[in-house]
């Protein structure tokens, strides 16, 4: 059975205030964004639009989410549901052919977003509740079976009522313009709770120009690796050790106490899995070949001391 590596994504504490974590909801409206700007400005995670309907792909789709792994950033994709013109399997399918790669350990759950799709479409005057109900459950299904991951929904208060309470086992996404980012939304109809908050549709952040949604994650550290399937081992520095340039282009050099010998080297990705390993006293790691983005970088010493950290490769 082959030997599978996780890790707890340590979120620095300039990313978190009084356990709220933030994040950010974006499509092509963006334009172009400034990831790295974005994580500087305290965001941990962003969601964005993949598809809508059965055929429309968001053109920024693939760009954001590179752009935002690579600044470090946790990324999901959601689907803008139309139930009014496409069946269920259709809409699923149509996310799943985009987005598959970008679900799984290391990357927020998916998410169905079903709200109407203009002011001139109310899906409750298309659907009764049960309806729309059997629709929104057929893509849950479809996408869940695909790809192992159970999706979340994004709602607001009325259509978190409007659906049949058979929903609320799945996470809930609720959009409550307005409030504070760390007050609990109220008015969540058939949920007893939420996984995700949009608190604001005029956000500004910096790397973004004009307007953006802002949201919280519901919970803390712990929680939120659990919900991207990175958990494990925690993040840790020892007194005087000691790691350059970060970010790093080519050469990471470590430097450990005068007394300390390195035994073993090894560089995980986000999922865990093992890319680099040298099991010896060196003290210059190559890694140019890796390609931009975080890792995480395992060392142990020759007094037993495993010393772990994140750099990000420019």
């Amino acid at each position: 059975m082959k030997k599978i590596y996780t890790f707890f994504w340590l979120l620095s504490v300039q990313f978190i205030s009084a356990q709220t974590i933030l994040g950010i909801d974006v499509s092509h409206h963006q334009g172009t964004i400034n990831w790295q700007l974005v994580a500087n400005d305290g965001k941990v995670f962003a969601y964005c639009k993949a598809t809508e309907g059965m055929t429309y792909h968001d053109p920024n789709f693939t760009t954001y989410m590179t752009g935002g792994t690579n600044a470090g950033i946790v990324m999901g994709a959601y689907h803008f549901a139309r139930p009014d013109n496409n069946t269920a399997t259709q809409d699923a399918d149509n996310f799943i052919n985009t987005a598959s790669s970008y679900i799984g350990n290391g990357f927020l759950p998916p998410v169905l977003d079903l709200e109407d799709p203009n002011a001139n479409t109310h899906l409750d005057q298309l659907f009764t509740s049960s309806q729309l109900t059997a629709w929104v459950q057929t893509w849950l299904n479809r996408v869940e079976s695909q790809t192992g991951v159970q999706p979340i929904l994004y709602l607001n208060s009325h259509y978190a009522a409007y659906l049949n309470n058979s929903l609320n086992s799945y996470g809930l996404w609720i959009a409550k313009p307005g409030t504070l980012p760390s007050t609990p939304p109220t008015n969540l109809g058939n949920w007893n709770t939420w996984v995700f908050k949009q608190y604001s549709w005029y956000g500004s952040v910096n790397g973004i120009t004009g307007n953006v949604d802002l949201d919280s994650f519901h919970g803390n550290t712990v929680d939120f690796n659990n919900l991207i399937g990175v958990t494990g081992i925690t993040e840790l520095k020892t007194l005087g050790f000691k790691f350059y340039p970060n970010p790093v282009h080519q050469v990471l050099h470590i430097n450990p106490l005068r007394n300390q010998q390195i035994t073993s080297i090894k560089i995980y990705d986000l999922h865990g899995r093992l890319l680099k390993e040298i099991n010896q006293n060196q003290t210059e790691i190559n890694v140019s070949t890796l390609k931009n983005g975080i890792y995480l970088m395992q060392v142990i010493l020759n007094d037993q001391q495993t010393v772990t950290v994140k750099f990000f490769k420019n």
